[in-house]
């Protein structure tokens, strides 16, 4: 893997051979992230003090984007060696808190202009047009929790950004990739969790008292019981979409049914790629969506930690 530092003018400069790197790609908080160290010289320092934003490049294809968040150098016996860190742009939207609105109706064209363009970030897909009703802001939420939302409320989705420094608001698929486990992984797991799962949820409306019940027959047919009472409230928009019994269940459900690979190949998949996945092992056979990807070469190891929800 390459590095490219840029500072606040544009000005790229390559960096030397990398002692060691990590890099992930996820959906969600914390951000997707990036660490590289290399042998440190003093003529360095101009420019890591100008650091601003950071580029990786593998195979001629770029496989992260995002901004410097730190530097730190360390000279002792063993050598001179420093370590950069930073996030993706995904800490743009992260690191800045709004002021107060609320709007009758917020269109995601609008979404883009007012909370997303302002802080640099101009590669954006959206997929279909969405417009909520009655979408608000509190003070001091940041600018990732309200886009976060609205493409929850919207598309269903949790945005993400590409290696390239895209954001995908809208859940977009990304590449079709294909695993056998049994030859391919140095290591595979299977994590099947029930703590925190909702089994039914009786949903009770404030003003009228009617209710119904939602269950989640999947769970149930395993044994589950996690009975949760909700009440819906007088106000409606685009927040009313929390209070229903399939959004409480789906959100209970993420992320707790998980296929962990460690591949050899280096940046095997990134975050929303499809994996069909085989392993006569593990007795598994179906297609997959990547939630998380962490690749890291050292003097030791290298290869690439994939999450899959299954």
């Amino acid at each position: 893997m390459t590095g490219y530092i840029i500072n606040n003018s544009g000005t790229e400069t390559e960096l030397p051979e990398f002692l060691s790197w990590d890099v992930c790609h996820g959906l969600g908080e914390p951000c997707d992230w990036f660490e590289v160290s290399f042998i440190y010289y003093s003529h360095q320092l101009t420019m890591l003090q100008s650091a601003c934003r950071f580029r990786a490049v593998h195979n001629n294809s770029t496989v992260f984007t995002g901004i410097v968040d730190e530097y730190s150098i360390s000279i002792d016996e063993h050598g001179s060696v420093v370590t950069i860190s930073g996030r993706s742009y995904a800490a743009r939207l992260l690191d800045n808190e709004l002021p107060a609105a609320a709007y009758a109706t917020l269109s995601s064209a609008e979404l883009i202009s007012n909370y997303i363009a302002p802080y640099g970030i101009t590669q954006v897909t959206s997929g279909t047009a969405k417009t909520l009703s009655g979408f608000n802001i509190s003070t001091g939420e940041s600018a990732w929790s309200a886009v976060r939302r609205f493409s929850r409320y919207a598309w269903g989705t949790i945005p993400y950004f590409t290696p390239t420094g895209e954001l995908v608001l809208s859940g977009r698929q990304g590449q079709s990739v294909t695993v056998d486990a049994d030859k391919d992984a140095a290591c595979i797991k299977l994590r099947d969790e029930r703590y925190g799962i909702i089994s039914d949820v009786m949903v009770r409306n404030r003003v009228t008292g009617a209710s119904y019940t939602v269950q989640n027959a999947d769970f149930i047919s395993r044994g589950g019981k996690s009975h949760r009472e909700l009440v819906v409230p007088k106000t409606t928009g685009a927040d009313a979409a929390r209070y229903t019994a399939e959004y409480q269940i789906a959100e209970s459900k993420r992320g707790k049914h998980i296929i962990e690979l460690t591949l050899t190949k280096q940046f095997a998949c990134f975050t929303n790629d499809v994996v069909a996945l085989s392993s006569t092992a593990l007795g598994v056979n179906g297609s997959y969506k990547v939630t998380a990807s962490h690749c890291w070469a050292d003097s030791f190891s290298a290869g690439t930690i994939v999450t899959l929800e299954v």
